[in-house]
């Protein structure tokens, strides 16, 4: 089972070979896809996919019964994602499962707070977490794909990019959608509701999606990522490190690190993402978005858009 994967900007499919050079601590799912399976291995690719929570839980023999076929394919099977054995892929199966299955309300009962910290003693262990997720970040991140991103966004200027996010995921989506219009026309930050269909009804095969996902996708969203694949839209997705299958499926995965001292997921590593995505469109197309830079800040003095000393409405006038 080969999931055809394409390269931003150009439409041609990505070999095989690139594929297979991701950083081998892909979680389980996300491991699918750019691998050539045998028959066989497809089939039991398909038991995993689909049955997934509880395949999780499957012993070799089951998965054997499942797929139709042996218990020494199995082996085969797990030892073609990366893992020594069955064993070794069901215990990483398991941790994915227990991501998903995390949500703030059983956070909260599983780290019981110290009431004794004070909040800047709290600051200096959220900076000391940040800090572990930037650097597991940069470790899964392939900087061949992001700097094929940041091209395609600086130099591709005809087709249109749509950006979203799940839940607070918006929030993301909404700072890189902001910005990243003031480098490049033809950005549009969609919003999530009952107005999506008249937001996309020009999406084309020659666009691109962008979506930020951290921990749970929602009904709306994977809509919407139905509707893109089934117009052949390049697809990009932010997301944790154990994003669901419908999310790892997407054609640029950039997996991050969201651990947080509270119950809430941290999101430092994606804007970190976003920062430097934007930071590679500015090397990649100087003059254009100087141009724009300008045009924006000519529009800003016309229509009186920052306040000013001075100015009549400052002096209440």
């Amino acid at each position: 089972m080969e999931v055809p994967t394409t390269t931003p900007g150009d439409g041609h499919k990505v070999p095989p070979a690139a594929r297979s050079r991701r950083p081998p601590e892909l979680p389980p799912l996300a491991r699918l896809r750019g691998v050539r399976f045998t028959a066989v291995e497809t089939r039991l690719a398909e038991v995993l996919s689909r049955g997934y929570p509880e395949a999780a839980l499957l012993s070799a023999r089951s998965m054997a019964i499942a797929a139709d076929t042996s218990p020494a394919s199995v082996t085969r099977f797990a030892r073609k994602l990366g893992y020594e054995d069955f064993a070794e892929l069901r215990a990483d199966l398991a941790v994915e499962m227990r991501a998903h299955l995390t949500s703030p309300p059983k956070r909260l009962t599983v780290d019981v707070p110290d009431r004794r910290k004070t909040a800047g003693a709290l600051l200096r262990d959220v900076i000391a977490r940040e800090k572990e997720n930037l650097d597991a970040t940069a470790g899964m991140i392939d900087e061949r794909l992001l700097d094929t991103l940041s091209r395609r966004l600086a130099q591709d200027s005809r087709s249109l990019v749509y950006v979203a996010g799940s839940k607070k995921g918006r929030i993301v989506a909404g700072y890189f959608a902001m910005q990243l219009a003031q480098l490049r026309r033809g950005v549009q930050l969609l919003d999530l509701s009952e107005l999506l269909a008249d937001q996309i009804l020009d999406m084309t095969a020659d666009d691109l999606l962008v979506v930020f996902e951290p921990r749970r996708a929602t009904a709306s969203l994977v809509g919407l990522l139905a509707e893109a694949r089934s117009l052949g839209t390049q697809v990009v997705a932010f997301t944790d490190e154990h994003p669901p299958g419908v999310i790892a499926e997407s054609d640029l995965l950039f997996r991050t690190k969201v651990d947080a001292i509270s119950v809430f997921d941290s999101y430092a590593a994606m804007f970190a993402l976003c920062d430097a995505i934007l930071a590679a469109i500015i090397n990649h197309a100087p003059k254009v978005v100087r141009a724009r830079a300008d045009r924006l800040e000519a529009l800003n003095a016309t229509l009186s858009t920052w306040y000013q000393e001075g100015s009549p409405t400052a002096d209440g006038g």
